[in-house]
């Protein structure tokens, strides 16, 4: 299957050609590469990238910068894929990533969303591997996923452990097209957009994540997540007060499928009761007591002034010739 690659890029020139070349070097074939300038100054090489890529490219360029999540958005929407994955444009691909995403794909008809898990690399990578390896190692232990072929298949335990914390590799998926309609995209507005993307996923979709990894997470010093110029205080405080903004969007965000859903239910017991009172008209002069069920049930659900004109015909004596 065709596997779309997208790569959010900005002024990082030389690393985004590592992460193309990294594409480029996969053992599967059937793949293409969305890159999305976003307002890099100057516009990143664009003839040096088609030299590389040919014909499997799309190439889009944001005069100016809309921030990853909105970078990400746009690739997704380019992408023409069955699958469309993620990559940052300092990261790279292990060799065999799009070959072990299809296997997955294709082996788990089922599967909605592959997380796609991730080695730390570069001179800070020490700790952040620490890190990695301890929240997957707690998820796995508490979620207890089944293990099939490489992967561990998640079922509705994995939300309550990515609520409270989200490791890495779940910052990294590859998803059908149909999922990333279902679940939509990034958040443009929150820092960790990634993270509230898994969660909602993992309420809406079959997961599973790699139990080996496959993509390279390059730590360096300008990837921590805050300014280097904040202090430690400033930057603690930064990082709860973009948690708060992230939880208070998935707040809001279940808070709507909420409403939606008690709507749907109103409609659909709206839809019943129709059908109740159609059998209820239908039986009245042929089984009078199926015809007197039906149409109780009808007025439990949506009462109206129909349902009681019918009652009438039902109790008066004689209405009904058959029983």
């Amino acid at each position: 299957m065709k596997i779309s690659v997208v790569i959010p890029t900005y002024n990082r020139p030389a690393l985004l050609l590592e992460a193309v070349k990294s594409v480029v070097a996969q053992t599967h074939l059937n793949w293409e590469v969305v890159i999305v300038d976003d307002g890099s100054n100057p516009a990143i090489p664009i003839d040096q990238l088609k030299s590389l890529l040919g014909d499997n490219a799309i190439l889009l360029r944001h005069d100016k910068s809309c921030g990853v999540a909105c970078a990400k958005n746009a690739g997704i929407k380019a992408a023409t894929g069955e699958i469309i994955s993620l990559l940052d444009d300092d990261d790279l691909l292990g060799q065999s990533a799009l070959e072990r995403i299809d296997a997955a794909f294709t082996g788990h008809p089922e599967l909605d969303c592959l997380f796609l898990g991730v080695e730390p690399f570069g001179p800070y990578a020490t700790n952040p591997a620490e890190s990695r390896k301890i929240a997957i190692d707690k998820i796995i232990q508490r979620a207890c996923p089944k293990e099939s072929n490489g992967l561990y298949l998640f079922d509705d335990n994995l939300f309550l452990e990515l609520l409270y914390s989200v490791p890495i590799d779940f910052q990294r998926p590859a998803a059908r097209r149909g999922a990333w309609n279902i679940v939509g995209g990034f958040d443009e507005r929150g820092l960790f957009s990634e993270s509230s993307w898994a969660i909602k996923a993992s309420t809406m979709c079959k997961i599973a994540l790699t139990k080996e990894p496959i993509t390279f997470w390059r730590i360096h010093g300008n990837n921590f997540g805050w300014p280097s110029a904040l202090d430690h205080d400033q930057a603690v405080l930064r990082q709860i007060d973009n948690d708060l903004e992230s939880a208070h969007g998935l707040v809001k965000h279940f808070h709507r499928k909420q409403v939606d859903m008690i709507n749907h239910v109103k409609h659909l017991e709206t839809r019943l009761a129709e059908s109740c009172f159609n059998k209820a008209y239908f039986l009245q002069d042929k089984n009078k007591l199926l015809g007197l069920k039906a149409l109780f049930r009808s007025i439990m659900l949506s009462p109206q002034a129909k349902h009681f004109k019918l009652l009438f015909r039902y109790l008066m004596p004689g209405s009904n010739r058959k029983s």
